[in-house]
C-alpha cells in the first residue's frame, strides 16, 4: 500500500506506483507555469499539453489533483474561454 491512497496497492498495480511521481512532476510544472504567468512570460503549448495530460492521468486513476495543479488548470481554462470567439 502507499501513503497516497490506502486503496491503491503499488505491488499489484504498477501504474499506481508511478502516481506519486506524476503528482510531483505535475506540481513542479504547475509551479513553473504560475511563475511564468507572474513574470508575464508566455506558457508554451508543450507545457500546457503536459500539464493537461498529467491532470487527466491523475483523474483517470482517481488521484486528486494537487491544489496548485487545480489552480493553474482552472486559470488556464478561464483564459482560454475568455479568448475564444463568442458565437
Amino acid at each position: 500500500m502507499t501513503d497516497m491512497d490506502p486503496g491503491i496497492d503499488v505491488e499489484t498495480d504498477p501504474k499506481a506506483a508511478r502516481m506519486p511521481e506524476v503528482l510531483r512532476l505535475a506540481s513542479a510544472l504547475a509551479e513553473q507555469m504560475l511563475a511564468s504567468q507572474i513574470m508575464g512570460r508566455s506558457i508554451s503549448s508543450e507545457q500546457l499539453t503536459a500539464l493537461v495530460s498529467a491532470a487527466r492521468l491523475l483523474q483517470d486513476n482517481d488521484v486528486p489533483w494537487p491544489p496548485l495543479v487545480q489552480e493553474v488548470v482552472q486559470e488556464l481554462a478561464e483564459r482560454m474561454d475568455a479568448a475564444a470567439p463568442k458565437a
